[in-house]
């Protein structure tokens, strides 16, 4: 890995852990310039040009891995026949996610990361947009799955999932940062979650709109 590379990736990661401890308004560029090593203070402008650039790519450094294992989730689902099940992709959505999270035991950030950031970004954006394949063809498939609901209320109940699922992880990745115990281990957790999930979006509506 050359130089230029390795700073790239230190970075990312400092970013990455210092949004998720203090938020986009608490951490500065030389904030993270700092923390990654480095002493030229512009290193973050030099590299991506902006905090918005900085945003971006740190969502392409995590999301692409998670992507490509989503993506070997819903060929399994569609495989087995499962496309118009709730349960099997809503598994798909989240055990990508989990198992990055189990895999980093001592240096995870990222649920936190989300849980600050997501609201100020735009996934619209094509440069996000391709690591996010596999996650939209099952927020599609979950929407044709949900066919007791209208559409708009699916994809509110799609977007109130998703940010359950991450506050959770957040506060599951904070408690193992802190050394708090946990009231169950993660794979518990995410049982619990995918539970919670699937009973949300195939509850019956009671007036909503």
């Amino acid at each position: 890995m050359s130089s230029a590379v390795d700073s790239r990736q230190a970075l990312l990661e400092a970013a990455e852990q210092l949004y998720a401890a203090r938020g986009l308004e608490g951490v500065s560029m030389r904030d993270i310039a700092a923390a990654a090593g480095h002493r030229n203070n512009s290193a973050v402008q030099y590299h991506f040009g902006s905090r918005e650039g900085l945003l971006r790519a740190i969502f392409r450094f995590r999301m692409r891995t998670i992507n490509e294992v989503r993506r070997a989730y819903l060929d399994n689902v569609v495989g087995a026949g499962r496309e118009g099940d709730v349960r099997a992709l809503v598994e798909a959505e989240i055990r990508p996610l989990t198992e990055f999270l189990a895999e980093t035991p001592d240096g995870s950030y990222y649920a936190r990361f989300l849980a600050r950031v997501s609201p100020s970004v735009d996934f619209t954006l094509p440069e996000l947009s391709e690591v996010q394949g596999a996650g939209r063809e099952i927020v599609q498939r979950l929407i044709g799955a949900l066919g007791h609901l209208p559409r708009r209320v699916a994809l509110t109940r799609i977007d109130l999932m998703f940010n359950m699922i991450i506050s959770a992880l957040a506060l599951v990745e904070q408690r193992r940062a802190e050394g708090r115990p946990q009231l169950s281990s993660l794979d518990d957790t995410v049982d619990h979650l995918i539970d919670m999930a699937v009973g949300a979006l195939l509850a019956d509506r009671t007036g909503a709109s």
